[in-house]
C-alpha cells in the first residue's frame, strides 16, 4: 500500500509540473498596484484565510485601498472574507492571474489569497505559512502526504511565517478566541464536532486546548457543498454541533438560528513584527 501512495504521488508530481511548465509560466509583474500572495506548502488548512484578514485589515487601518482575490470553487472564503474586511473589495475568480493584471492600479494593494501555485503572479511579496510538516520529497506530496509542493518549487517567496506551536518560537499562532450560538450561548463543555475545511485534525486539537470534550468528529471535504444539508441531518440527534466559522458561511441565516449550532471564532495572534 505504502508502495500505491509512492507512486499516485509520483503522478500527481509528474501533472504538477507539466501544468506549471504549460500553463503557468511567470508573466511581468504589476505595474501600479503591490502585489501580495498568501501560501502555503500544505493542501489546506494552513490559516490563509485569516491571515489574509489580518493583512487586509491592517492595510485599511493604514489608509490603503485594498483588494482581495480569491478562487471561485472557494465561495465559502469569499463569503467570510466579504463579511469581515468590509472595506476591502473581494473578488472570486477563476484566474486570479488575469483579474490582478485588470484591476492593476485601481487598488494600492491587492492580496492573492492561496495563489501560491498560480506562477504567473509576479509579487511583490510571497509569504509562506510555513508548520511542522512540510515537503522534503515525493513522499511527502499528495497523495501520499499533506502537501502539495516542493519549498524547492517556491525560490521567489520572500518572507516565511512559522506557525503553531510545533516550532519554539512561532510567529503566528492560531487559537479559538469563543464558541458561542447565533443567540449568544456559550457552548457547554461537550459536543459534536463538524468541519469542512483542509486540516480537520487542527481544528479537533483547538478545540480540545479551549476546554471542549468531543463525542463525535464528522468530517466533510473543504469547501463542501452538502455541508448544510449534511449539518441538519446531525441536528435531529438533537446535540450541540460546533463548526468552524468558515463552515458557518455555507448555512442560510435559518439554519445559524438553530440554538444548537455553535461557531467557534478563531484568533490569530501574530507574535513577531514584520514589515511589508
Amino acid at each position: 500500500m505504502d508502495f500505491l501512495w509512492v507512486l499516485f504521488a509520483l503522478i500527481y508530481r509528474f501533472f504538477y509540473k507539466m501544468n506549471r511548465f504549460v500553463f503557468l509560466r511567470p508573466q511581468k509583474p504589476l505595474q501600479k498596484s503591490k502585489l501580495i500572495i498568501i501560501g502555503s506548502y500544505l493542501m489546506g488548512g494552513a490559516g490563509k484565510t485569516p491571515f489574509t484578514l489580518y493583512l487586509a485589515k491592517s492595510f485599511l487601518k493604514e489608509n490603503f485601498t485594498v483588494a482581495i482575490l480569491c478562487h471561485s470553487k472557494a465561495m465559502d472564503e469569499y463569503e467570510w472574507l466579504q463579511q469581515e474586511a468590509l472595506d476591502a473589495k473581494v473578488f472570486s475568480t477563476k484566474n486570479r492571474f488575469r483579474l490582478a493584471k485588470k484591476i492593476d492600479g485601481l487598488f494600492d494593494i491587492i492580496i492573492a489569497d492561496d495563489g501560491f501555485e498560480d506562477f504567473r503572479l509576479s509579487a511583490h511579496h510571497k509569504i509562506a505559512l510555513q508548520w511542522g510538516e512540510f515537503a522534503h520529497d515525493i513522499i511527502d506530496l499528495f497523495p501520499s502526504g499533506y502537501c502539495r509542493s516542493l519549498k524547492k518549487d517556491h525560490p521567489d517567496v520572500t518572507m516565511t511565517l512559522y506557525c503553531g506551536n510545533s516550532f519554539i518560537d512561532p510567529d503566528l499562532v492560531f487559537s479559538i478566541s469563543e464558541i458561542k450560538n447565533e443567540q449568544g450561548d456559550s457552548l457547554n463543555k461537550s459536543a459534536t464536532a463538524m468541519c469542512g475545511i483542509g486540516n480537520p485534525d487542527r481544528f479537533f486539537s483547538d478545540l480540545q486546548d479551549f476546554g471542549i470534550t468531543i463525542e463525535k468528529k464528522i468530517i466533510r471535504p473543504d469547501h463542501d457543498r452538502k455541508f448544510e444539508l449534511m449539518l441538519k441531518k446531525e441536528l435531529l440527534l438533537g446535540k450541540p454541533i460546533v463548526i468552524t466559522e468558515k463552515d458557518c458561511c455555507r448555512l442560510t441565516l435559518e439554519t445559524r438560528k438553530i440554538p444548537l449550532v455553535f461557531v467557534a471564532k478563531q484568533k490569530l495572534s501574530v507574535l513577531h513584527d514584520f514589515k511589508l
